[in-house]
């Protein structure tokens, strides 16, 4: 069944639909709207997305993107709108907030033992593979205070895909990382990107949103100021505002 819930005049339903196929709507987002203390964060904000579909959102600091990014798997909640998700998420945030007295195995498979009920000997074989495909094999039995920040990171994405999540949710993953090892980071995404995982991706990495995304989301000011594919938005941009914004980012 369905699991709703209703805050004032928001409301959040999230069903579980086990047969999507890639362009079946997986999230739809009517009129969203987040205040804090009478400051409007996200104003009005429609969205939706297909299952298998990779979007970037950009904009400048304080724009609403991590505000909304957040809104779609209930960490903030909304004051008022329509959210309808069909599945799951699974979110790596700027900082990598792992366990430190867990092992890089550890922190993978602990939500989905605790959590989701599955058996340690099964999960444990996924954390394996997942190790794999983030580059971090050897360091199954390392702890994180041990590694380096995109290292650290790279486990995150690790730690979010043990849940099975339908959609992956990154909020500026790199912003917290040195410029040499962010490369490491976009790489697993790019990985993730040709699997044709859903993902939604807050970033400033204005490239990487040029060369993996299907489509481009420009907010300012808690609005989708413009939307649309890559080459549309960072070769042909109709509104002023984001040619100023184009213009701060490419010229630092």
């Amino acid at each position: 069944m369905p699991r709703k819930k209703t805050n004032g005049n928001a409301v959040i339903r999230q069903d579980i639909k086990e047969n999507l196929q890639a362009g079946d709507t997986i999230l739809e987002m009517k009129n969203i709207i987040k205040k804090f203390e009478g400051i409007t964060a996200v104003d009005g904000v429609n969205f939706s997305m297909k299952k298998g579909e990779i979007v970037a959102i950009i904009g400048p600091s304080g724009s609403g993107k991590s505000t909304f990014l957040r809104s779609i798997n209930g960490l903030e909640n909304i004051t008022d709108g329509e959210i309808d998700l069909y599945g799951t998420t699974g979110m790596v945030f700027q900082h990598f907030n792992l366990f430190p007295h867990m092992t890089c195995l550890g922190n993978i498979t602990y939500a989905p033992i605790k959590v989701n009920g599955v058996k340690k000997a099964d999960i444990e074989k996924r954390a394996e593979e997942l190790l794999e495909l983030v580059g971090l094999a050897d360091k199954r039995d390392v702890y994180p205070g041990q590694i380096s920040g995109g290292q650290k990171q790279r486990i995150a994405i690790a730690r979010a895909l043990a849940m099975d999540p339908d959609i992956m949710l990154f909020d500026e993953p790199t912003s917290a990382l040195d410029p040499e090892i962010t490369g490491t980071v976009l790489s697993v995404m790019q990985k993730l990107a040709e699997q044709h995982m859903s993902m939604i991706i807050v970033t400033h990495e204005m490239q990487f949103a040029k060369n993996v995304a299907d489509r481009v989301i420009f907010m300012n000011q808690g609005k989708i100021i413009e939307e649309g594919s890559p080459e549309q938005i960072f070769e042909n941009p109709k509104s002023e505002r984001l040619h100023e914004f184009l213009n701060a980012v490419t010229s630092r």
